[in-house]
């Protein structure tokens, strides 16, 4: 049985440059630990998501339109004991986008990273992917 990398799949809102720098930063700070794809959220596939063991979620604005296609496609999905983290631009407005996707059975990360808190990035994602 061969150790295969974690597949990460980190989704962030459309337009939002903060988030985005997120993500390129979370994708830096993994390294080669795991394989690693970044999408706004309007972008990601079906086959991306379902390939994904573990999931990390940019939000802004948990209401817009870019997340709409995303809560529809997990709310038909089992994607029960995979684990999911999310990122924001400022506390408190990952709430609803959780309770969205709670149709999923995602295992949800207890600590969520906040923007202010971008330097905490490494240890984040890092205890997020160790998680699996």
């Amino acid at each position: 049985m061969k150790n295969e990398k974690t597949r990460l799949l980190v989704i962030f809102e459309d337009e939002k440059e903060n988030l985005e720098a997120i993500a390129k930063n979370i994708k830096t700070q993994v390294g080669s630990k795991a394989l690693v794809k970044t999408r706004p959220a309007s972008e990601v596939a079906i086959a991306e998501i379902l390939a994904a063991d573990v999931y990390a979620f940019g939000v802004e604005n948990p209401s817009s339109h870019a997340w709409a296609e995303v809560k529809r496609l997990l709310a038909g999905m089992n994607l029960a004991g995979r684990k999911a983290g999310f990122f924001a631009s400022r506390a408190g407005v990952v709430d609803k986008l959780k309770a969205a996707l709670l149709p999923a059975e995602l295992i949800v990360a207890e600590e969520d990273l906040v923007a202010e808190q971008a330097e905490g990035t490494g240890p984040w994602i890092q205890a997020l992917i160790a998680a699996r």
